[in-house]
């Protein structure tokens, strides 16, 4: 079970730049700093949050709001309930695989422009 979450937890949270890494990283250190571990659970690209209650996981929940300036509630956020329920799921484009391959395609496009000069 996590502790309150500090400052630094909620900063990272909040400066997460969702186009530079796969948002399963942000997913994952959510999850690992959640109160009351069985509220949160993940499975595939779904995701679900469930504050109980519980201060801590509502500054969380307050931080992704924030994340990438509002990106990534954007882009993930699927329904909210009354009650501290949260669904999320990140989009194809977003996930690890596909983000290593576009990041992978960049370079080698910079690349080739480099040696065209």
């Amino acid at each position: 079970m996590a502790e309150y979450p500090d400052e630094k937890t909620l900063r990272f949270i909040r400066r997460f730049d969702t186009f530079k890494a796969p948002i399963e990283d942000l997913r994952d250190f959510v999850i690992q700093n959640w109160h009351y571990e069985n509220y949160a659970t993940s499975k595939g690209r779904c995701f679900e949050l469930h504050t109980g209650g519980w201060s801590g996981n509502e500054s969380i929940i307050a931080a992704l709001e924030k994340s990438s300036k509002g990106m990534f509630w954007y882009m993930c956020w699927v329904k909210s309930e009354r009650g501290g329920h949260y669904w999320f799921e990140i989009p194809q484009k977003l996930t690890r695989r596909y983000l290593k391959k576009y990041l992978a395609e960049k370079a080698a496009e910079n690349k080739a422009g480099k040696n065209e000069k």
